[in-house]
């Protein structure tokens, strides 16, 4: 089975995309083209290093194989709204036997709060400062979350992001550890384990890019 992990790219309150027909057949044109207008960090997307550090790896510094692999899937799927996700709650999901190069967590937050409301931030689950330490310390070559993983990513509309604490940013994608955030459809998925392909746009130099996540199961 293959299961589309992605968000569909639409207009959203935090991400104001701008799409535009530059070519229609309605205008007389041979051809239909749009033009569209992302940034590195909207919708569905992959986190370098180099995003939150000035000497950090971009992506293209990661091999390709990086981007595929086989993950353990950690099932919260019965976290309440604002409750926070600390190592001791993520060591009793994990499954030393199963241990994967790449780490998922499910909360099914976006079924339970539309992602396109203020509320699917304001009331969020997170990971910890401890929980966010856990995962380093697993050294899995890449993680995603299906939620704002770091609690004052609901904050980024009132507040500098200079004056806020990410924790997964600090301890997990510094020290190399690649982050899809935004990860969607997760409780399609039935099994612990699954095949991941997640592979950014191929931006030279890129802090992050917008990638399309696939989960492969037998």
């Amino acid at each position: 089975m293959i299961v589309d992990l992605t968000l569909p790219i639409r207009k959203h309150w935090r991400w104001p995309l701008v799409t535009e027909l530059v070519e229609s057949f309605e205008k007389g044109n041979r051809t239909q083209v749009t033009r569209f207008e992302l940034r590195s960090h909207w919708y569905t997307h992959v986190d370098a290093p180099r995003h939150v550090s000035r000497d950090g790896k971009t992506l293209n510094e990661f091999p390709l194989s990086t981007f595929v692999g086989e993950a353990q899937v950690l099932d919260f799927s019965e976290v309440e709204p604002n409750e926070a996700i600390d190592s001791q709650k993520i060591e009793k999901k994990f499954d030393h036997k199963l241990k994967k190069d790449m780490l998922i967590f499910r909360t099914d937050w976006a079924r339970k709060t539309n992602w396109e409301t203020y509320e699917y931030w304001d009331n969020a689950p997170y990971i910890t400062e401890c929980g966010a330490k856990w995962i380093r310390d697993q050294n899995p070559k890449m993680v995603g979350f299906d939620f704002p993983q770091d609690h004052d990513i609901r904050l980024l509309r009132t507040t500098p992001i200079s004056e806020l604490n990410m924790p997964t940013h600090e301890y997990v994608l510094k020290n190399d550890i690649l982050m899809i955030e935004y990860l969607h459809n997760l409780w399609k998925i039935d099994s612990d384990v699954c095949r991941l392909i997640a592979l950014p746009l191929n931006l030279e130099n890129a802090d992050g890019a917008p990638v399309r996540v696939i989960a492969i199961t037998a």
